[in-house]
């Protein structure tokens, strides 16, 4: 598969989602803003120092700076957000020393890791995008620069990474729609069941 195809793809389906099923108000024109500047920005990198750096990446780590600001318990989630990206920076290094054990393909396994640690680790949705975002950003940068100190030089933010992290987004997305589901459909069928016994 080329890589980028599943961030293009999947980035589109957030602004779809924001921008026609989000109500109006100035956090669906800030989220709508700020996907459609990370597509502008995936084509462009810069060099800092020894690093080559997606202008994606940087665009993406202020949001999430921004999101996990203004989560309740901001220290909490700063913490979780610490602990994904150690368990990602972890996974990586994992793929790199014995490539052998990764037994399905890098981006499912990785985004089913992190999704669930994400999801075991924060209830709301925000707070969980914004655990996952800050997290797998500092974990991308924390590898690179410590490949970097054994002369191994990686773009920071390359597409395989921006396909990497919209897979575990959208996977996090899905959960969360499968929960708000349960949730409705509990409630109709507790209602059900109500008119039933008053009708009895």
């Amino acid at each position: 598969m080329i890589t980028g195809i599943l961030f293009y793809w999947f980035s589109w389906i957030f602004w779809i989602i924001v921008t026609f099923l989000m109500k109006k108000g100035v956090l669906r024109t800030l989220l709508a803003y700020w996907i459609l500047f990370t597509i502008i920005g995936s084509s462009f990198y810069f060099q800092l120092g020894y690093y080559t750096i997606s202008l994606s990446i940087i665009i993406l780590f202020l949001g999430a700076i921004v999101l996990l600001s203004k989560q309740p318990r901001t220290l909490y989630h700063l913490f979780s957000a610490f602990t994904i990206s150690i368990g990602y920076t972890a996974m990586l290094f994992w793929e790199k020393l014995s490539p052998i054990w990764i037994i399905i393909p890098r981006i499912l396994l990785i985004s089913i890791l992190i999704g669930c640690l994400t999801s075991i680790l924060s209830k709301a949705y925000l707070g969980r995008i914004s655990v996952c975002l800050f997290g797998m950003i500092a974990g991308e940068m924390i590898y690179s620069v410590i490949l970097s100190s054994y002369g191994l030089q990686e773009e920071i933010g390359e597409m395989l990474f921006l396909d990497t992290l919209f897979c575990t987004l959208l996977l996090l997305t899905f959960l969360d729609i499968l929960h708000k589901g349960k949730a409705k459909l509990s409630m109709y069928i507790t209602k059900l069941q109500t008119k039933l016994e008053v009708a009895k």
